[in-house]
């Protein structure tokens, strides 16, 4: 890389100037600490695309901020540090001023393209696209996608399990249509992948109310991991509160010895639901499905090499051939299959069971709006749990704020304070409001739902919100 003629020197550097003070990129200027130039060519590291100025590209250069200068006040010189962007010791690898994993760092590996841009593929500008399954680190950060304690795969700031976050891996592909959500190389439908979303929690966790971070919580998700296969038919389905599934078998009247008609009934929290009629080992041939007195549909019993089997599927949306549109009550009714005028099977359907439930009906998350002068990059979420008499829970989670204790109040009084201890990646502090009171829980004796919440401290304003109504059971 050339150094700038010294005659064009005060040109350029006004015109930096100028760009930053210009509207459009103030924002963006206003972010850093200040404007270093580490090769000292006079292009701030914000600019410059060669900050270390060793001739290699910020984008093709495995230390962004450490090389021997090819040219400039320090030729021949190494300048910066002797630290690769994915070293986990590396934690602001374009040396701007900004932390790789702070909110306010928009472009980690000072190449030009934003993270968020469609055009960016190499957050960290290691050489390995963000997208391949060969990259089990996206940000740099030295810890893997998939380790428990990576909270920020993409390293924009955004937790994985914020319900902002829309593409977890950073590899522009937004999360609902993305076939490898977490970017650890494992597809969402895999049978390995046990964590869809990385967030540190198993799929099957009860503490995992969004298994595919999508930030619909699987309550309200038809495809809980994203594997796109609707949870009504996808068998490796994680039960969860408000779902009610029972199985029942016809009795054989002139049915052949060793035969079975089964009704298989399910219903999941989201509403959607789905009958199935299965027969097996019954003479071939077409059988009317009768229920409640009410021809529902023809079930075809067929020869399949040593057996014969034949099923018949309704759902509450209709879903592809040979599914047909459940409509009409099942459980309690008598259902038959008959030829003509004999019936083979029949049998009257129990009562559903009652909902599973630990108490929940839903839940909500609210991001507490900053005040003046808190670090752009921290955060405080509210999540609310309810049941059906309200909120049974309030997690608060609040990061990257100076350590120390708060007051927390909701409503027109404190009710609790937490406490910010350092953390892995950065401060944090959790305090959690339960109804049943449970061991190091406060207890939520007090109005919650819809009221204010705010997090002080020596009369300095943190934080604010309103928090969430109480949905409507389902």
């Amino acid at each position: 890389m050339k150094s700038p003629r010294p005659d064009l020197l005060p040109l350029l550097v006004a015109a930096l100037v100028l760009l930053a003070l210009h509207p459009a990129s103030a924002a963006y200027w206003n972010g850093h600490k200040s404007l270093r130039d580490l090769d000292g060519d006079g292009i701030p590291n914000v600019v410059d695309p060669d900050i270390d100025n060793d001739g290699i590209p910020n984008a093709l250069d495995k230390n962004i901020d450490g090389g021997i200068a090819k040219t400039g006040p320090f030729a021949g010189k190494h300048v910066g540090d002797h630290i690769d962007n994915d070293n986990p010791e590396e934690e602001d690898a374009d040396d701007d001023g900004l932390a790789d994993d702070s909110l306010a760092e928009k472009d980690i590996d000072a190449d030009g393209k934003l993270d968020d841009d469609s055009l960016e593929d190499d957050i960290d500008g290691d050489g390995r696209k963000d997208d391949s399954t060969a990259e089990r680190d996206t940000d740099g950060d030295g810890r893997d996608d998939d380790a428990a304690d990576e909270d920020d795969i993409d390293g924009d700031g955004l937790d994985d399990d914020d319900d902002q976050e829309d593409d977890i891996d950073g590899d522009n592909k937004k999360d609902d249509v993305d076939d490898d959500i977490d970017g650890d190389g494992k597809a969402n439908d895999d049978s390995t992948e046990l964590d869809t979303d990385g967030d540190g929690l198993t799929n099957d966790d009860p503490a995992d109310k969004d298994d595919d971070g999508d930030s619909i919580s699987d309550r309200n998700d038809d495809d809980d991991d994203n594997n796109g296969t609707k949870d009504i038919d996808d068998s490796g389905h994680h039960p969860e509160d408000g779902e009610q599934e029972l199985q029942h078998d016809l009795d054989l009247l002139a049915a052949p010895d060793g035969s079975s008609a089964r009704v298989t009934l399910k219903y999941l929290a989201t509403g959607a639901g789905s009958f199935v009629m299965d027969v097996r080992d019954a003479t071939a041939g077409s059988y009317d499905l009768v229920v409640g007195g009410v021809v529902r549909g023809t079930v075809a019993v067929e020869q399949l090499s040593n057996h014969t089997r034949g099923t018949l599927t309704f759902k509450t949306t209709a879903s592809g051939s040979g599914s047909l549109l459940l409509n009409f009550p099942v459980a309690e009714q008598l259902v038959e299959l008959r030829r003509d005028a004999t019936v083979y099977y029949s049998g009257t359907v129990p009562a559903l069971p009652p909902p599973s439930t630990d108490g929940e009906i839903g839940e909500a998350q609210v991001h507490l709006a900053k005040g003046p002068n808190v670090p752009a990059n921290a955060d405080a979420v509210a999540v609310m749990e309810f049941g059906i008499d309200g909120p049974i829970q309030i997690e608060l989670e609040v990061t990257k704020i100076a350590i120390g204790t708060y007051d927390v109040s909701i409503g027109e009084s404190v009710r609790g304070t937490i406490t910010i201890a350092a953390g892995s990646n950065g401060t944090l502090g959790l305090l959690k409001f339960t109804k049943a009171d449970d061991a190091g829980t406060v207890l939520m004796d007090f109005p919650v739902a819809g009221q204010t919440i705010s997090i002080t401290q020596g009369g300095t304003t943190f934080f604010t919100g309103q928090l969430a109504e109480a949905p409507t059971p389902p």
